[in-house]
């Protein structure tokens, strides 16, 4: 399996604090995946199938590998899943605060989130629907 690799997490990182560790990069990625796998159960067979289509088409392997690479750098930003941190810098009248507060009702946790979810799931055909109105009707055809 192993869809995404350490470097696709540092590559999307922003800021300057990326992780480092590619072994524990790797280790969470597998994480990641087999939560994704647990959840989209047949995911790997359709990015097989998608893979095998001429020409290629490589949409839904890259969305498998994104959905990995976010759920693991929630993990890596807030590993202690805190909800709220606050930080006093200086002393004294120079003090100064800074409080970051993060979202979602699991924060630094390795979850699969709804929007993710809907990413990697089977597009199943529905459209528009028709209610014939005189279905019922006595009225003469």
């Amino acid at each position: 399996m192993a869809w995404a690799e350490p470097k696709d997490v540092t590559d999307a990182w922003i800021g300057d604090d990326e992780p480092t560790d590619t072994a524990k990069l790797t280790v969470w990625l597998g994480k990641a995946e087999r939560e994704i796998i647990r959840q989209v159960p047949d995911l790997q067979e359709r990015i097989d199938a998608e893979a095998a289509e001429t020409p290629p088409r490589t949409g839904l392997l890259a969305d498998a590998i994104d959905v990995a690479v976010a759920m693991v750098t929630r993990v890596f930003r807030n590993p202690r899943g805190e909800r709220s941190v606050s930080e006093n810098i200086g002393t004294g009248p120079l003090t100064e605060g800074k409080t970051v507060t993060y979202g979602g009702d699991t924060p630094g946790q390795l979850v699969l989130e709804p929007g993710e979810l809907a990413k990697l799931q089977a597009v199943t055909e529905q459209g528009a629907f028709e209610i014939n109105l005189l279905a019922g009707s006595r009225a003469a055809r």
